[in-house]
């Protein structure tokens, strides 16, 4: 807490992606009390916000000197993890700073992540979806069977043994890249295969060549990913409990039911508010066993029977971490503990129990949505927002014309050239698989 006037405490916003979801939790930050820096890309138009005290930038090729070095010109209370990647960062900086214990700026360095991400013993666990679904069934909590596999004749001795249909799942991946949805023996080897190749590869590339290596003996196959899972489909609705920890202890949460998402197993683009107790309870035994601080995001499935099932823990904010019923909010639970004091404000309280969650919902998502949705659109950030639209125009641009080329050259000779517009309805539909 810095001296004088009110209650300050700084925090530095680690976001290695160019994910526009992070800017209501950074608004909420300063909100409630937080002076607030950035570290990302130089072209994240998270850079637009208003109230950001300092801006860094990120550069992948030196992503933890980006990071350090924003770390000692700021000087925070807390480091904020915004995505998976910046989690990664953090956690190899910690255990590089473990290793050098006769720097006194190493080991202020570490202390200063262990306080804001937990017990540094458990960043493995965290990181690893495999391991801790493993954590959770010691732990009573209902998860999915999971069987982790060693490499591709591990896979290929239990193929007979896979009740289908199941989801294939890689560690340390994210918005649904590393997850497939496996119905039978082959969609489960090309699933495998696709997601044993570079995460930023295309995902028609993935597949092609997934499709291709399959008819060579496994043993030429490249290897699998380290803890590469097959997970038990439960059929059941999607949701999803955030959580503002400290030192193992639950401070406040928000759980939702995903109405709609994009792609088919990434971000929650539509989000209603719920109360249930098994992921209430599930999120705190997990915190409380992990000893962890700071946001959090816990993945369920509620079955037909409305029972929780635990698939996955994100040890970052995510989306709805701003959210806010009628109970204070995630951002001002935590600087209450940070700093002692009772927040400067909070943010808005939502007037609907259905939220849309900025950025990602579509006008295909409306029309599904016959009762009030609270759009979820910051206030007062014209910049920020023509930035985030700007982006999806030329992301949108760019994946259009990438489809058309692709397309076009499928054309016989002697066939009509189809025009344009024919690709808009399947290039949408599409947008799942990447």
């Amino acid at each position: 807490m810095r001296a004088g006037g009110l209650p300050k405490a700084r925090a530095l916003v680690v976001l290695t992606q160019k994910w526009v979801s992070t800017g209501q939790l950074i608004s909420a930050l300063t909100t409630v009390g937080f002076q607030v820096a950035i570290v990302c890309p130089a072209k994240s138009p998270i850079r637009k916000l208003k109230n950001i005290d300092a801006r860094y930038n990120y550069r992948r090729w030196r992503s933890q000197t980006s990071i350090k070095t924003a770390i000692s010109a700021w000087s925070p209370d807390l480091l904020i993890c915004a995505d998976d990647i910046a989690v990664r960062d953090l956690h190899r900086i910690h255990l590089h700073a473990s290793v050098e214990v006769d720097r006194p700026q190493s080991k202020s360095l570490a202390e200063l992540i262990e306080l804001s991400l937990g017990s540094g013993q458990t960043f493995p666990t965290t990181r690893s979806k495999s391991e801790l679904i493993s954590v959770a069934r010691s732990l009573g909590i209902r998860c999915p069977s999971t069987t982790i596999l060693s490499d591709n004749a591990d896979l290929m001795r239990r193929l007979e043994e896979v009740i289908y249909p199941v989801m294939v799942k890689m560690d340390e991946s994210w918005s649904g890249r590393g997850v497939r949805l496996a119905n039978n023996k082959d969609e489960l080897l090309d699933a495998t295969l696709e997601l044993s190749f570079p995460h930023d590869w295309p995902w028609q590339l993935k597949r092609l060549s997934a499709r291709l290596i399959r008819g060579f003996p496994y043993r030429w196959w490249p290897p699998l990913p380290k803890n590469m899972s097959i997970q038990q489909s439960v059929v059941g609705r999607p949701a999803c409990r955030a959580v503002a920890s400290w030192q193992g202890k639950i401070l406040a949460g928000i759980s939702i039911e995903a109405l709609g998402t994009q792609p088919r197993f990434g971000p929650t683009t539509i989000a209603k508010i719920i109360d249930h107790s098994e992921m209430t309870n599930a999120a705190e035994v997990v915190v409380n066993k992990l000893n962890l601080s700071g946001f959090l995001g816990f993945d369920f499935i509620l079955g037909q029977d409305n029972r929780a099932w635990l698939l996955e823990m994100n040890p970052r904010a995510t989306p709805t971490c701003h959210l806010r019923t009628s109970l204070p909010s995630l951002p001002a639970s935590l600087f209450a503990a940070i700093t002692g004091a009772l927040p400067h404000g909070d943010v808005r309280v939502l007037p609907h129990d259905t939220v849309a969650i900025f950025n990602s919902l579509t006008p295909f998502d409306y029309a599904h949505v016959s009762w009030p949705v609270f759009d979820d659109t910051p206030d007062g950030e014209p910049a920020f927002i023509n930035a985030c639209r700007n982006m999806e125009q030329r992301r949108f641009l760019y994946k259009f014309v990438r489809r058309w080329l692709s397309k076009t050259r499928q054309v016989k000779p002697g066939q009509v050239h189809p025009p344009i517009g024919a690709f808009m309805e399947a290039d949408v539909g599409n947008e799942d698989q990447s």
